[in-house]
């Protein structure tokens, strides 16, 4: 059986055909490039996210001790300077064993004092026999000085007399004039010597002189009240309570610690924010094409079923990217950390905000 020859298509049939099935194929490949080439580089949103915020503080102990008292709890209202408890820093048994061990310390200290002090009175005693001895060499040398000086002036007349020459003589082993000079001038150097000396020694002795009876050397007794002074403000640090207060009027948003618990210094314990809004922080995200400035008008958009709009003012801007937490609205995901500008801005008069809520803002020029 033979084929039978195709049919022929006009020109116009075949355009028909074109425009119904090949123009829209065409037509939505180059609006998904144009879409996809907008959108890496032109589009970019100048929506970003803030958070409304008011004053919060941390209420703290500055000693460690035992909680006490504390008798409020989460969402709980308070007032400024309002009691919230106290913190017990040590209790009655450890406050009597501390002072007992106060005592023992001093004990010892007064021991080791009495010990001291025997020590300086047996050096005492020390000094004054060196001193005696001192003083004895020193009359002895006195009084070679002065056999000295009388054999210095005897050669002095025979010396003019020339009986006996200016040296040693060979004969009968005499000396002369000079060596009786010579003799005079060392002892009486000797003699300075030694007096200088016994004044240094009972110059020294005199401060070494105990000022009493052992038990009542003012010197160990004022040592011995500094000490205890130390030891009582020692313990005026360590004994007795701190008063916990609210440091701003608001409302308690955690409570870290429960009465009968054990806390250190400086640990958080209350947490306390204020329920009216003070401000909204946002973040312009990366990358950035809307540059905010103060006073410049935010749209600051309600998160809701029903979207309410407020009008807010920048009030300052930040110079450096920091990071801030970035909620996703994927399921199975909570927040992710991205850098952005910080930005301060006022709380709209026409919407009710609660700290802690994310509103959306949008720069009103962009609209």
């Amino acid at each position: 059986m033979s084929s039978l020859p195709p049919i022929p298509h006009s020109a116009s049939q075949r355009w028909r055909e074109f425009r119904f099935k090949g123009v829209p194929l065409l037509l939505f490949a180059a609006a998904l490039v144009t879409v996809v080439v907008l959108w890496r580089t032109a589009w970019t949103p100048t929506a970003f996210v803030g958070e409304v915020q008011s004053t919060e503080a941390t209420v703290r102990s500055e000693k460690p001790g035992l909680l006490l008292d504390l008798t409020i709890d989460d969402l709980q209202t308070v007032t400024n300077r309002q009691v919230l408890g106290r913190v017990q820093m040590n209790s009655p048994e450890a406050a009597a064993a501390q002072i007992a061990a106060m005592k023992t310390d001093l004990q010892v200290m007064r021991v080791r004092m009495t010990q001291d002090q025997h020590r300086n009175d047996l050096g005492y005693q020390e000094a004054r026999l060196d001193l005696q001895l001192r003083k004895l060499e020193l009359a002895s040398a006195q009084i070679r000085l002065q056999q000295a000086e009388g054999e210095f002036t005897r050669m002095s007349e025979l010396h003019k007399d020339r009986y006996v020459p200016a040296g040693a003589t060979q004969l009968r082993n005499e000396f002369g004039f000079d060596v009786a000079l010579r003799d005079r001038d060392l002892l009486r150097k000797e003699v300075e010597d030694r007096a200088q000396a016994v004044t240094e020694l009972e110059r020294g002795l005199e401060q070494l002189r105990p000022q009493g009876a052992l038990g009542n050397n003012p010197a160990v007794n004022a040592a011995i009240d500094a000490a205890i002074a130390a030891q009582e403000k020692l313990l005026q640090e360590t004994v007795g309570s701190v008063t916990l207060r609210a440091p701003i009027a608001g409302m308690v948003k955690r409570v870290y610690r429960h009465s009968g618990e054990n806390v250190v210094a400086g640990e958080p314990l209350i947490e306390i924010g204020n329920d009216k809004p003070e401000r909204i922080l946002g973040f312009v995200r990366q990358p950035i094409v809307f540059r905010p400035q103060t006073n410049d008008l935010i749209e600051v958009h309600k998160r809701g079923n029903k979207r309410q709009v407020g009008l807010a003012k920048i009030t300052r801007v930040g110079t450096q990217l920091q990071l801030f937490t970035q909620p996703l609205r994927v399921r199975g995901f909570d927040a992710a950390m991205e850098r952005g500008l910080p930005v301060l801005l006022t709380i709209p008069t026409n919407l009710v905000l609660n700290p802690g809520e994310t509103v959306d803002l949008v720069p009103q020029r962009s609209r």
